[in-house]
């Protein structure tokens, strides 16, 4: 099955998974917004992997208009507080599956009834940066891409898609808690980082910092289980247990050393600081007893 697909945001995320999309068979048009969607009109989209140097380019088209196309899936890979104006920019696209793929913590709560079709959550498992109009990305080996759990064929065609292409993908039931959790973990990393000036070398060597930032983790973890929230991802709950601290440290110390600390953190924490200070934020709202969070607040809290 062709699937007819729409990239609402080509930064990095869209860009890869559009790319990527398009060379396994599907019809993939970009939403024209700004410079960016103009160099695609030109160049195609061209994402590379870092780790192999694999270059992918695609031409695709650029679109003005989203009632005049005809699509069958939308992917929506916009920043946190890009969601409204996405979704208002998609209410005319007719009654196709919507696929919000980024950093949402409140879920389908931020975007019901706001716009048309089957409306899905998921979380890409790349991290990377634009040069020079070329996306270059990482694959997270442990954060495969996920995608809500749900029969929808055209979802499925999508995971069949980037499996060919070489995607881990993982099927997760509690989307919403996923995000929840997630964004407790990412606004964390954020927080360190922002305190070593977002350089990830210089967070590696700071073992109070990353000591810190485990602490405040595990905390985060734990207020959001209080509250009854499900969909924490496996790996994060165990690398994050306070019996395996030490371990945690030394994972993230390694992992803030290597290509993954800048591709995957640093750059997003770096250039989209308002997303990362609002997901700080939210984290902090969601803290209901003092005593029990004090490290998660003392990161958060000059950060917010």
């Amino acid at each position: 099955m062709v699937v007819n697909v729409l990239v609402v945001g080509a930064g990095v995320i869209g860009s890869v998974y559009g790319a990527h999309l398009a060379v396994a068979g599907h019809n993939v048009s970009v939403l024209d917004h700004g410079p960016r969607t103009g160099y695609i009109a030109v160049n195609g989209l061209q994402v590379r992997d870092i780790l192999d140097g694999q270059l992918t380019n695609t031409s695709v088209e650029v679109v003005n208009d989203v009632a005049r196309g005809s699509y069958d899936l939308v992917l929506v890979a916009v920043r946190r507080d890009q969601l409204a104006a996405a979704a208002r920019l998609i209410q005319s696209a007719g009654q196709p599956t919507v696929l919000f793929f980024g950093n949402n913590p409140a879920g389908h709560a931020t975007i019901n009834g706001q716009v048309p079709g089957r409306v899905y959550l998921g979380f890409p498992g790349i991290g990377g940066t634009m040069t020079n109009g070329e996306a270059r990305y990482v694959r997270i080996p442990q954060q495969p891409t996920a995608l809500q759990s749900t029969d929808d064929p055209r979802l499925a065609e999508v995971e069949s898609a980037l499996r060919r292409r070489g995607f881990a993908v993982q099927r997760v039931a509690d989307m919403d808690g996923w995000l929840a959790y997630h964004a407790a973990f990412v606004a964390c990393v954020a927080a360190a980082l922002y305190h070593c000036d977002t350089d990830p070398v210089e967070l590696a060597g700071d073992r109070p910092t990353l000591r810190l930032m485990c602490r405040a983790i595990t905390e985060g973890f734990t207020a959001l289980r209080a509250q009854g929230v499900g969909g924490l991802a496996r790996n994060l709950a165990i690398l994050h247990h306070p019996l395996l601290r030490p371990v945690a440290v030394a994972y993230w110390a390694r992992t803030m050393r290597s290509p993954m600390g800048e591709m995957c953190f640093a750059a997003h924490a770096r250039h989209a600081q308002p997303e990362m200070r609002a997901l700080c934020q939210d984290t902090l709202a969601r803290l209901t007893h003092p005593t029990a969070s004090m490290h998660i607040r003392q990161l958060l809290q000059n950060v917010a």
